[in-house]
């Protein structure tokens, strides 16, 4: 899988994604055509100020397709913290995707932007997201309150080497 930047060729699989009911379900509200360009173009605005954060594509190598979206950017839920997060076609669930998007990029927050710890937020209900951050090696924190809900927090240290 190849993650990359959000070019302005992709608003249609960005509206598919974030239209799709069940894609949204553990992550917010669906969004019309509309709201949807709006907040492409907002995430690609994004990169001017913060190039090495974001949302991304997320593409499968052999065939170009684009499988969901990628995103590592500072936390709305809790300030001084880097979250990450995904959200794929349904297609591509239980492919092993999920498990090697947020390895790659736990790899590029560890050994590039060397952070010192990342965060992921679930729904209570979205154990499938659970599982996968745990085994990516993310440990369940105490449940925090985020716009008004009870969530799942995870965080993951950077790895001591040596």
């Amino acid at each position: 899988m190849l993650i990359r930047q959000y070019m302005m060729d992709d608003p249609e699989n960005f509206y598919l994604l974030n239209s799709d009911e069940e894609v949204m379900r553990y992550i917010r509200p669906v969004q019309s055509k509309e709201d949807t360009f709006a907040f492409f173009l907002e995430n690609v605005e994004y990169y001017k100020t913060f190039p090495l954060y974001g949302r991304w594509a997320m593409i499968e190598k052999s065939n170009k397709q684009f499988i969901g979206s990628f995103m590592l950017r500072p936390s709305t839920a809790i300030e001084g913290n880097i979250e990450l997060g995904y959200a794929m076609f349904k297609n591509f669930w239980g492919n092993g995707f999920a498990t090697e998007s947020v390895q790659g990029g736990l790899g590029y927050a560890f050994d590039q932007l060397k952070l010192q710890t990342v965060i992921a937020i679930t729904q209570l209900q979205n154990t499938a997201s659970q599982k996968v951050l745990l085994k990516c090696g993310f440990a369940r924190q105490k449940n925090i309150e985020d716009k008004g809900e009870t969530v799942n927090l995870f965080r993951k240290l950077r790895p001591a080497h040596g």
